[in-house]
């Protein structure tokens, strides 16, 4: 594969159109700014592979980096032995270093021993390359996002979503919505019970009871709109806006609404890593010891999740969305 196969697999996913359409503005600009970036670094592509061949190199104590000799498939889960293990074990710890030389830069456990274990496979064909930084996925392997994890239980953090605007602002919505109408009963508020940052599921069941229970009052409606009582509309126009956001009916009820705006949460970040806004991408969670579990995250898959495997299997702790992986997307 040559720079300009590696060049186009890395960064075509940031084109609306999976590639650089030479007729829009943006997507020329978008392109002379990364080409210009591939020359100034002299390759950008190979020289966080590179790092983590000299990294796997050193850790190993070997001139010559060693062949996986277990046959992988991208997507099927798989358990390593023998001498395989001992190399992915020995690597699984190990991270590129910093700009301060600490190792860390964004890199976590398992990731450069997956790298290892797919670029250096017997069963030749993968070609890997790093995809950290921003939303993207830790590893590319033949042009598919692969986010590594590694984590004991089924339960894994997907990540911060405190860059995915439309989700910060549905949530902050929805607990708005609930938090001033525990105020105009005259409750006090708890900030500490729920929040965008750290809820239940039920949490936001709740808030979107009250939500359904105004949105219903049509007579207080229509006397806000007789009287142009403006606060009282601007209420109901943002409510209306969350129906419209979320894409429901009047008749929603508040498990579907709680549903719709925790996949839409869940979705916006799964489209970012690991499917790199394709129809498909992997999470793959591994273990010191050569064992990795693969799940497959495909839009069909996304859309066929009911508003009750949500609201089980999604939740959200310390501005982190949670998800039960094997509950969601094992076969």
């Amino acid at each position: 594969m040559d720079v300009l196969d590696k060049f186009f697999i890395q960064y075509a996913y940031k084109f609306p159109k999976g590639y650089p359409d030479m007729n829009d503005p943006k997507d020329k600009e978008m392109l002379f700014e990364l080409a210009y970036k591939l020359i100034e670094n002299k390759s950008i592509l190979t020289e966080q592979q590179s790092d983590y061949d000299e990294i796997i190199k050193k850790a190993l104590g070997v001139e010559e980096i060693p062949t996986c000799n277990t046959p992988l498939e991208l997507g099927k889960d798989f358990n390593l032995s023998g001498e395989d293990q001992r190399v992915f074990s020995d690597l699984f710890d190990e991270k590129p270093a910093s700009a301060s030389g600490k190792k860390s830069a964004g890199s976590g456990n398992g990731e450069i021993s997956s790298y290892w274990a797919f670029q250096y496979n017997i069963k030749q064909g993968y070609e890997v390359t790093d995809g950290r930084g921003g939303d993207d996925p830790d590893l590319i392997i033949n042009d598919i996002g692969v986010e590594i994890k590694d984590y004991p239980g089924k339960k894994i953090k997907l990540g911060k979503f405190s860059s995915d605007y439309s989700s910060v602002g549905l949530l902050g919505d929805l607990f708005a919505f609930k938090s001033l109408l525990t105020a105009l009963e005259g409750n006090e508020i708890n900030s500490s019970i729920s929040n965008p940052g750290k809820f239940k599921p039920s949490d936001v069941i709740e808030a979107a009871d009250l939500m359904v229970n105004f949105k219903s009052q049509d007579e207080l409606r229509q006397v806000s709109q007789q009287f142009k009582f403006d606060i009282i509309l601007q209420i109901f126009k943002r409510i209306d806006k969350i129906y419209k956001d979320l894409g429901l009916g009047n008749n929603a009820s508040k498990e579907e609404i709680a549903a719709s705006a925790l996949m839409q949460m869940a979705k916006t970040k799964l489209k970012k890593k690991p499917m790199l806004q394709k129809s498909i991408g992997y999470m793959l969670n591994v273990k010191p010891t050569g064992q990795g579990v693969f799940y497959e995250i495909t839009d069909e898959k996304i859309a066929s999740l009911s508003p009750s495997d949500i609201l089980q299997h999604v939740g959200v702790s310390s501005s982190e969305i949670v998800m039960n992986f094997d509950a969601l997307f094992k076969d």
